[in-house]
């Protein structure tokens, strides 16, 4: 894109002091159709020594004026792909978020299923522990498989939890066992005996 004139700087002025009219006036129409087409003139006169450096004023500021028009594209092409580039990052930032809604909801829709005694009683083979598959589905069912007031969400971890009482349970109930077992051992006479009877039994339980 081209300037569409050139500047009549105040200098010039002086610069065609000596011109005469004509020659001032074939001046500028030359000037005129160089800036107009790039064509220079034919100058009979005087008017080409002013010719030259007025050309040079005008080639200089058709350059300056590209370059800034270049500049200037430069940046709006910038901005245009940096908004291109926030606008796909926005469309992937929403997807990802959309993604993360829908498993939100998968989860907070997910209905709890009871599990069966043969499902617990595998799950505890697997883990090893000595827990009652019948008694702990027994008594999730007297609850209405709650924990608490809340509905259960995760029967193995709650199995987990059995498991953690029992191993705090266990070394007193393994006491009371082998107490039992050592006295019923022992050869006591028939006084003996009736004497260890009420022991026994404070050791066994009621």
């Amino acid at each position: 894109m081209a300037l569409s004139g050139f500047i009549c700087h105040d200098d010039y002025l002086a610069k065609t002091a000596r011109l005469s009219d004509e020659e001032v006036g074939r001046l500028f129409r030359a000037l005129m159709k160089y800036h107009a087409t790039g064509e220079i003139a034919d100058m009979p006169g005087n008017e080409w020594l002013a010719f030259d450096f007025i050309r040079e004023d005008i080639d200089r500021a058709e350059n300056e004026y590209a370059a800034k028009c270049q500049r200037n594209r430069e940046i709006r092409l910038k901005a245009i792909d940096n908004e291109r580039q926030r606008a796909i990052t926005n469309v992937n930032e929403l997807d990802v978020y959309k993604e993360k809604e829908k498993e939100k909801d998968k989860t907070k829709n997910k209905r709890f299923i009871p599990p069966s005694v043969e499902e617990v009683a595998a799950y505890c083979r697997e883990r090893r522990n000595n827990v009652d598959a019948e008694a702990f589905v027994a008594f999730y069912e007297s609850k209405g498989w709650k924990v608490g007031n809340a509905p259960m969400k995760n029967w193995k971890s709650a199995i987990v939890t059995w498991e953690k009482s029992r191993s705090r349970d266990a070394p007193v109930q393994r006491s009371r066992t082998v107490a039992a077992q050592e006295y019923t051992q022992r050869d006591y006479s028939g006084e003996q005996d009736d004497a260890m009877r009420p022991m026994l039994a404070g050791v066994n339980g009621p």
